[in-house]
């Protein structure tokens, strides 16, 4: 069963088919109530009879109502249309990371924010028990205000749902699985770290670390095949950035970033660290240098819809370190370098002496005024 394109169900106008898997199958639509486009989703043709199928997507429903984030793609509502369970989710205008790799690397700055986007919907569902499974570059939505956005929970689940794979079962996207989906073993959080590992690399690069000609050998590359360091594809591409990612594709679960905090603390430290070596450079030439910006988060909020990291203007984050850069370098500062600086330092009474002098000449010229205009009144009343 399915909706026809140009139909109104329920309320729901269907627009186009936006794509179809044995997860489900995805209408835009515009509810003609909210007066608003959404994404509709209704389990495949054959999948309503199919145990299994339908107990993924009621779970999927229960998991991604939980989360309400501003890096993840909202839910809306779940509901039955003509006998068939639906669920609506948040239509987000924008491009897949996907399909902005179509036209090649992103640029490093771009790709670090990106990814702290990402780690930022993933501290979210992590600090909620749930493992996203399947995290690739097609579930992460760049909108048009150039901010990331989460989806694709088909796969997802909490700690603590029943095991609906068969045990040795491979679960994930395969070009960006972990090594420990590839192996069947039990999952936590970490396999969501190495799969964005998986995306970073390729933002940086324009190529997924481990590719094959056929699924076997791609997954036996996860396992054992070691990546080549992102600066040696992409000469841009920091050597330091570049061993973020890599340390995030570690085999052993153990040797990757354990949280999505702990990872988006690397990037934090990494772009303060670019910005201060950035800053102090930039004053032989009296130019601002354009940071790789990935702020230290904020203390996480009890509420889920508080942004939990906050990315400043790249003016801020330079100037914040332009004050170190000065106490750092010998070097002659321009004026035109010191518009940020503290206003005593460009002030004419910047020495207490001076300043001491100038109220007292002021001082002076003022008595010889007053004195003057005194004496010619006196003058005035007494000449005969």
């Amino acid at each position: 069963m399915g909706f026809e394109v140009g139909k109104t169900v329920a309320g729901y106008e269907i627009v186009e088919v936006l794509g179809s898997s044995k997860l489900g199958v995805a209408y835009k639509v515009r509810n003609v109530f909210a007066q608003r486009f959404e994404i509709l989703k209704i389990l495949p043709k054959g999948g309503q009879d199919n145990e299994e199928q339908t107990a993924r997507f009621l779970r999927e429903i229960k998991v991604h109502a939980r989360l309400v984030h501003p890096n993840i793609v909202t839910f809306y509502n779940a509901r039955e249309i003509e006998g068939q369970l639906v669920m609506t989710t948040e239509y987000v205008p924008g491009i897949t990371v996907s399909e902005r790799l179509d036209s090649g690397p992103i640029a490093t700055k771009d790709a670090v924010k990106y990814t702290c986007d990402a780690l930022s919907a993933l501290q979210c569902a992590h600090g909620s028990g749930i493992i996203h499974r399947g995290l690739t570059a097609a579930s992460l939505v760049i909108t048009t205000d150039g901010i990331v956005r989460l989806s694709g929970f088909g796969l997802a689940k909490s700690i603590g749902d029943p095991q609906l794979t068969a045990v040795g079962t491979v679960v994930g996207a395969l070009r960006y699985i972990s090594p420990e989906q590839v192996k069947g073993a039990v999952l936590d959080a970490r396999c969501d770290i190495y799969s964005l590992g998986v995306v970073f690399y390729e933002m940086l690069t324009g190529k997924l670390p481990f590719e094959g000609k056929g699924q076997f050998e791609i997954m036996l590359a996860h396992v054992n095949a070691a990546p080549k360091h992102p600066s040696d594809l992409n000469s841009e591409v920091p050597r330091e950035v570049g061993d973020v990612a890599l340390k995030a594709l570690a085999k052993e679960p153990e040797q990757r970033y354990q949280t999505a905090q702990e990872f988006h603390s690397a990037l934090a430290r990494l772009g303060a660290e670019r910005v201060r070596g950035s800053a102090a450079a930039s004053m032989a030439t009296g130019g601002l240098a354009t940071p790789v910006a990935c702020t230290e988060p904020a203390a996480v909020s009890n509420s889920q819809t508080a942004f939990l990291f906050d990315f400043p203007a790249e003016e801020g984050l330079a100037q914040a370190d332009i004050a170190a850069a000065f106490k750092a370098t010998s070097s002659p500062i321009s004026v035109g370098a010191l518009d940020a600086a503290p206003a005593e330092a460009g002030s004419i009474f910047g020495d207490t002496f001076a300043s001491k002098l100038g109220i007292s000449l002021a001082a002076c010229i003022i008595t010889l005024i007053v004195g003057s205009i005194a004496l010619l009144a006196v003058l005035a009343v007494t000449k005969p």
